[in-house]
């Protein structure tokens, strides 16, 4: 996944975020603007509202290719229904719609077992990429 332009992307806010004065834990939300310096990521929900928040407070989905990767490997160590969920999770992302993915962050939402293995925060990686960069 792309790590630099997070713009346009589906986030859900982390459903165990502790201090969040608008309680939008666990609300699915669209990147409008990332403001990398700051570390600041501001959303827009469904109901028309506005926030900001670090990426650290925020999930998006992992890559299809990650969550079939870990189904195939892990998927018999699963409980039942984790491996439904991110089955689920997977093919609709195959989809490659908007409305697919924010089904699948919903699904992921609902089920806590699959957060590890689903979500992950928005910019993680960040720094890995730029060391692989500089080392080459």
């Amino acid at each position: 996944m792309n790590n630099d332009n997070l713009h346009a992307t589906l986030v859900m806010v982390h459903p165990e975020l502790k201090n969040d004065p608008l309680q939008n834990q666990g609300k699915i939300a669209m990147v409008n603007y990332d403001r990398d310096l700051n570390h600041e990521v501001y959303v827009a929900f469904e109901n028309g509202q506005n926030a900001v928040y670090h990426p650290a407070e925020l999930l998006r989905l992992k890559d299809k290719q990650e969550v079939f990767n870990d189904l195939m490997t892990n998927g018999s160590a699963m409980a039942p229904n984790d491996f439904k969920a991110l089955y689920k999770i997977m093919l609709l992302q195959e989809r490659e719609t908007p409305k697919a993915n924010w089904e699948a962050l919903e699904i992921a939402r609902d089920n806590p077992g699959t957060w590890a293995r689903a979500l992950e925060a928005p910019k993680q990686n960040r720094s890995v990429e730029l060391n692989k960069a500089f080392t080459r």
